[in-house]
């Protein structure tokens, strides 16, 4: 998809396709927040970091050496 900046008044905007958003709960006139690639994967895993330290397998089934 090729999307094109516009001049809206004194702003610039990119208009997308209706299509785009039908599986998204956005809106006409909603406010968005546009965050980095980086920012984005930072807040993905930082729930796992957090609360995930070590995973518990359970007892050991067979021959395996810790």
């Amino acid at each position: 998809m090729i999307a094109t900046v516009k001049n809206f008044s004194d702003s610039l905007g990119v208009q997308f396709p209706t299509s785009l958003f039908r599986d998204v709960t956005i809106s006409g006139n909603e406010d968005i927040e546009h965050i980095t690639t980086k920012e984005r994967i930072a807040a993905f895993c930082e729930p796992i970091d957090k609360f995930q330290s070590e995973i518990d397998w359970g007892k050991p089934q067979g021959n395996e050496i810790w």
